[in-house]
């Protein structure tokens, strides 16, 4: 086996083994409306996704300097990942994430980041 089969199968093996079920919604945003459901594009199910809700620390102004006397701040805001390989398409902005916990819980992705190879990083808040 060589090293790129094991590097393009990390994504996957890191969700099934600190990764939760959860479902993806697809969602359409209407411009008059309010968001709906998507039917072009049907429910994921089960997907194991890797939720992170540490909050990150986060540079208020500076620019470019790197001085001490710049202010940090705290975001609020979750992330979870998928593996490409295990999604039939890609989530986007708006689309909604249920968390299958003993409580489901409900996210909308804000942002979605995609320098990642083989993962998809999805910025959300909890609706």
């Amino acid at each position: 086996m060589d090293l790129e089969t094991v590097r393009a199968g990390l994504p996957s093996m890191t969700r099934q083994g600190f990764g939760e079920n959860a479902n993806i919604l697809p969602m359409r945003e209407g411009k008059m409306a309010g968001a709906g459901a998507d039917p072009e594009r049907e429910v994921q199910e089960d997907v194991r996704g890797r939720f992170d809700f540490a909050p990150e620390l986060e540079q208020m102004g500076g620019g470019r300097s790197s001085d001490t006397n710049r202010a940090n701040v705290i975001s609020p805001h979750a992330s979870v990942s998928f593996a490409l390989a295990d999604l039939t398409w890609v989530p986007k902005r708006g689309d909604q994430i249920e968390r299958k916990t003993a409580v489901p819980e409900k996210y909308r992705i804000d942002r979605i980041l995609e320098p990642l190879p083989a993962v998809v990083l999805c910025v959300v808040s909890r609706i």
